[in-house]
């Protein structure tokens, strides 16, 4: 049963609300992530094809304009390698940042909702006891009526 009277009650769809929002960050940053590593895992592909590329026309024959290009080509990869690592790195650990908040926030909702269904328990026992006292009194007057 749903507590009419709880006076939190603003803050507890706050809550659920933020906890949803936070939901739906840590769902994006963790598909970033994901497109991130196998962005990254396709390049590596290609520098280690390339690589062996390199390694067969080495053997049939390279011109020096070839060489030239090749290790420019090896030298940009590896610096574009690294900075992809270095981007992976921090969209981990905004992963991690996310998932952190999105644990407080589900703990503050629990919270609210734990202590919304003490309060709404508590309005039950209390209308229950009312009941009961009302009750008693009704068959406290019948007797009474009757002798």
């Amino acid at each position: 049963m749903r507590n009419k009277n709880f006076k939190l009650d603003t803050v507890l769809k706050y809550r659920k609300e933020m906890e949803k929002v936070c939901r739906l960050e840590f769902v994006e940053a963790e598909q970033e992530l994901e497109n991130a590593n196998v962005r990254l895992k396709c390049e590596e592909e290609e520098v280690d094809r390339l690589n062996h590329e390199f390694m067969t026309r080495q053997q049939a024959g390279l011109t020096g304009l070839d060489l030239h290009l090749y290790s420019f080509f090896f030298r940009k990869k590896s610096a574009d390698l690294r900075t992809q690592r270095t981007n992976l790195r921090i969209l981990h650990n905004e992963v991690t940042e996310k998932r952190e908040t999105l644990i407080d926030a589900a703990k503050g909702k629990k919270i609210l909702e734990s202590l919304e269904k003490k309060s709404s328990m508590a309005q039950q026992r209390a209308i229950a006891d009312k009941e009961k006292a009302l009750m008693e009194e009704i068959a406290i007057r019948g007797r009474g009526q009757k002798r």
